[in-house]
């Protein structure tokens, strides 16, 4: 024998297997609304960050993580990035030729 209680609004009798599946359907939803907030505070986030590099022309180099020592053999100075003496095109500021960044294209 199958339980059945009176849970919605028009006092329709339910099962307790229909019951369960709205139970799990409004998790689903709430997982879908949640992972949809993130990923919409996640492309605001990177939009602004898109502005900023287009507006500025280049970006921060905490935002690249910038460091003033090579990365194994990877470093400024045999990047496609890099412009002489020190500075880079898409790194704000100067740049040691030692340097490396998360943006770093060896040069072809």
């Amino acid at each position: 024998m199958k339980a059945t209680f009176n849970a919605t609004p028009g006092g329709e009798r339910m099962t307790t297997t229909a019951l369960k599946s709205l139970q799990s359907f409004d998790l689903s939803r709430r997982a879908l609304l949640r992972g949809a907030a993130l990923t919409g505070v996640g492309a605001v986030g990177a939009l602004g960050m898109a502005g900023r590099a287009s507006a500025a022309g280049k970006l921060p180099q905490a935002a690249v993580n910038y460091q003033g020592m090579p990365k194994g053999s990877q470093k400024c100075s045999n990047c496609n990035q890099w412009i002489q003496p020190s500075a880079c095109k898409v790194v704000d500021g100067s740049v040691s030729p030692n340097g490396w960044c998360s943006l770093y294209a060896q040069k072809w």
